[in-house]
């Protein structure tokens, strides 16, 4: 795939275009995996003296366990949330027929959305900051693409930057005239 615009990566397709767009994110990422490793060491160091030395099956053994299980627990989910957040991904399927959707992780599609083309429109680059409908102010990765399609409005590839949404929906337009878009 070629760059498009930012991260945005792009190549065409026998029959449109196919555009990956990586999920932003935010500062707290990068400092969470340094915290993470702390927690690990001093955690491993504890439950390693505990579990190496004989013990009598007691009660405070017993709640030591469920200690370890509840550790065990917390950062197996940790692991999941550093998965999404390094590797998802927003795929945007564009032909002459159809509009699709595709989010994944770790490569596997985690869901997916179908749109007719001859039922999109007003494809428009959505920046943040704005205001919702119940008058709450969004933050700076609140920006997306919006378009209208089944009677109902959808959003995608939130955090979004200008650049790029102006370069993808001029792309996306070449493909096709979704009625009442433009880009900036």
């Amino acid at each position: 795939m070629e760059r498009l615009a930012g991260r945005l990566k792009w190549e065409r397709t026998p029959r449109g275009i196919r555009v990956a767009i990586p999920r932003r994110r935010g500062a707290w990422s990068v400092l969470y995996l340094p915290l993470i490793g702390i927690w690990l060491a001093i955690a491993s160091v504890r439950y390693w003296h505990l579990l190496e030395t004989p013990h009598t099956p007691d009660v405070e053994f017993t709640l030591q366990m469920a200690a370890i299980g509840a550790y065990g627990f917390g950062f197996a989910l940790f692991v999941c949330w550093l998965a999404f957040a390094f590797t998802s991904e927003t795929i945007v399927t564009v032909d002459a027929t159809e509009l699709a959707i595709q989010q994944q992780v770790l490569g596997f599609e985690s869901a997916m959305r179908r749109f007719p083309a001859s039922e999109v429109s007003r494809l428009e680059y959505v920046e943040p900051g704005k205001r919702t409908p119940n008058g709450t102010l969004d933050g700076p990765k609140s920006s997306s693409i919006r378009f209208h399609a089944r009677g109902a409005t959808h959003n995608f590839a939130k955090g979004i930057g200008p650049l790029e949404a102006s370069a993808l929906i001029q792309q996306m337009l070449e493909i096709y005239k979704f009625p009442g878009s433009y880009y900036v």
